[in-house]
């Protein structure tokens, strides 16, 4: 499907931005989007807001699920992006990024649609 333009004539038309803004094409938009949660690290406070879901939930339909934890956590696979936490009470740690990426190429499956 063709994105669709809008075409606006603005002849003898000016507009003024205050000096705090800017505009950019929409791809550099994306990209900049992408790379501002490269090497950011989440906590699962972050990851249950993002998601909007509660913590027994994520626990029970994500971090816990044997096939989704061998995808996602650094100890048992190089190119996970979870780090699970080394005893009861500890810490989750996530990797910005790929969490995002993770939850973007796997939202059906996860919430079995």
């Amino acid at each position: 499907m063709k994105p669709t333009t809008l075409q606006i004539d603005l002849k003898n038309i000016t507009i003024q931005l205050p000096s705090d803004k800017i505009i950019v094409d929409r791809s550099e938009y994306e990209e900049l989007k992408k790379i501002s949660s490269k090497g950011r690290y989440l906590t699962l406070s972050e990851v249950l807001e993002l998601l909007s879901v509660s913590r027994p939930w994520l626990l029970e339909n994500v971090l816990y699920k044997p096939e989704i934890r061998k995808q996602i956590d650094i100890d048992k696979n190089s190119n996970g992006f979870v780090k699970y936490p080394d005893s009861q009470g500890g810490r989750y740690y996530f990797l910005a990024s790929k969490t995002k990426e993770f939850f973007e190429d796997h939202f059906a499956k996860i919430f079995e649609l």
